[in-house]
C-alpha cells in the first residue's frame, strides 16, 4: 500500500490524535480536524491521520476505553 501513497493508520493513533484535537479545539474534535485539514503545509500522512479522525469520531464516542 505505501508504494501507491497510502498509508493505513492505527486506532490507537487515531484515538490518540483525536485526544489532542479536543484539547487543542475545546472539545471540538471533527471541527478542529476539519480546520487542521485546510492548513497548507500540511503533511499527507497527517491529512490521513484527521482524514480518519472525521471518519471514526462518532465510533470513538460511543466506544469507550477498552476494558
Amino acid at each position: 500500500m505505501a508504494v501507491v501513497g497510502v498509508r493505513q493508520v492505527s486506532m490507537r493513533e487515531v484515538r490518540a490524535e483525536a485526544f489532542f484535537l479536543g484539547n487543542r479545539h475545546k472539545g471540538q474534535v471533527v471541527e478542529g480536524a476539519r480546520k487542521e485539514l485546510r492548513a497548507a503545509d500540511l503533511d499527507p500522512e497527517r491529512a490521513a491521520l484527521l482524514r480518519a479522525v472525521i471518519r471514526l469520531a462518532p465510533s470513538l464516542v460511543t466506544e469507550g476505553p477498552p476494558s
